[in-house]
């Protein structure tokens, strides 16, 4: 039997079902003046289009709120005339604590309890719409760091755990009181076009943080952070693989803390297969350009960094692998690897500090092969000694900067088991009396 609706009934109920795939908050009684707390209204309409494949709406307003949580299968649209403002509060009913749930255990536990909006084990999620998510996080409780331990309790701007096929893009991301955006043991993760300036407040507040994640594109995002500008952490066995980062400015705003680029410090199960380009690196005062540690066991290969430009920071590259001795449940704690790095086509000037780029292993446990081609540095120079003792790993949070003013004035290189150089110009602006290369327990040195 043919049956046919009636034309007009066909289009009532094409505009019913597309009517039904759009969930305003203002629907569910959000005010979006900016004073009214609306996170109740913006989580009916969340869990109103959880599952739907339908679109969560915030535009024309102000939305003050707390935590939202996620649900799958789901956009959040933060239209460009539209902000979602962190409410500034410690309560419990705002930003609840709540421990993360992971295959692993994982170190990131215990840090990352609070967040304002929240996906939990989640997948098919964007958040999109040329809006602003403002964390706020200038409020006094947040801005104390120097507690060890205060990452559980200052929220995240956005968090995803356990989650897959998640798109973060075209949003401005200011003030978080944490780490701005965070994503742990979750896969396929495509962030891009994100504006990110944390404020002039105080440090742990990275751009973009990806924990333990596999799959991973970050591209044309512009990053003005206080700490790292893009860090990836392994807390567990999950570890991080196949990434691509690509077209990126970082901007570290002159602050002591943190480094543009890094792998570590938290770096448990491993970091593999990265491919990196086109970055441009600036203004980390004191410390790296591009930092890559493994300290906690963690297995570094494969990494391919290219096309990058590096100003004003204080050294461009510090490469390290030592022991910490941290672990987790059921792992015991083990000394990782660095191997087949490859770092080609890179400029810099500028720089702040006298120190070389320093790529050191431990006594018995060298880096394996790090590969530097068509390095252009052009470093301050300008010291007129030699006889500097460069320390050996002192157990403490690794930075480039503890290492100070070696008898190099390029690269400091020691327990490594092979390095070359080609067609590598390392020059300085002063005189200056030390070797641009010193080595030190390092099995193969090329330089063409």
């Amino acid at each position: 039997m043919n049956f046919k609706l009636p034309f007009c009934l066909v289009l009532i109920t094409f505009w019913s079902c597309s009517q039904k795939s759009i969930f305003n908050v203002k629907d569910y009684g959000a005010v979006g003046d900016g004073q009214t707390n609306d996170q109740t209204a913006i989580q009916k309409a969340i869990d109103a289009g959880n599952g739907t494949g339908g679109t969560v709406v915030l535009e024309n307003g102000t939305f003050l709120s707390g935590q939202i949580t996620l649900g799958s299968n789901m956009t959040l649209e933060i239209k460009s005339d539209a902000t979602l403002l962190g409410i500034q509060s410690d309560s419990e009913e705002h930003y609840p604590h709540h421990l993360i749930e992971t295959e692993y255990h994982n170190r990131m536990e215990q840090d990352c309890q609070r967040r304002l909006i929240y996906g939990n084990h989640v997948q098919n999620v964007t958040i999109t719409g040329g809006g602003t998510i403002d964390g706020q996080g200038d409020f006094e409780p947040w801005m104390n760091v120097k507690e060890l331990g205060t990452e559980k309790d200052r929220p995240s701007i956005l968090a995803f755990v356990g989650s897959k096929n998640i798109t973060v893009s075209d949003l401005t991301l200011l003030e978080p009181a944490c780490w701005t955006q965070v994503y742990i043991e979750s896969d396929s993760i495509h962030i891009h076009d994100l504006t990110i300036h944390t404020g002039n407040l105080t440090p742990n507040r990275d751009g973009i943080d990806i924990v333990d994640c596999h799959h991973v594109l970050i591209e044309d995002c512009y990053i003005q952070s206080e700490d790292d500008g893009i860090c990836f952490k392994s807390g567990s066995e999950y570890g991080v693989k196949d990434v691509v980062v690509r077209g990126c400015m970082i901007d570290k705003l002159n602050v002591n803390a943190g480094n543009c680029f890094k792998l570590g410090t938290d770096g448990l199960g491993s970091f593999t297969d990265f491919q990196i380009s086109d970055l441009y690196l600036k203004n980390a005062y004191q410390n790296s350009a591009i930092a890559i540690e493994s300290m906690d066991g963690a297995k570094i290969d494969n990494l391919n960094i290219k096309n990058c430009t590096i100003e004003n920071c204080g050294q461009a590259f510090f490469i390290m692998l030592a022991d910490r001795g941290r672990t987790v449940p059921g792992r015991e704690s083990r000394i990782g690897s660095i191997s087949n790095i490859s770092i080609s086509d890179i400029n810099g000037s500028n720089f702040t500090q006298q120190y070389p780029s320093i790529i050191t292993g431990i006594e018995g446990h060298n880096i394996g092969s790090i590969r530097f081609e068509n390095i252009h540095l052009q470093l301050k120079g300008g010291i007129n000694r030699t006889d500097q003792e460069v320390m050996e790993y002192d157990g403490k949070y690794p930075e480039g900067s503890k290492f100070g003013n070696t008898n190099a004035h390029g690269f400091f290189v020691r327990h490594t088991d092979k390095i070359s150089f080609t067609n590598c110009d390392i020059a300085v602006d002063s005189q200056d009396a030390r070797e641009w290369l010193v080595t030190e327990n390092v099995g193969e040195v090329v330089i063409e």
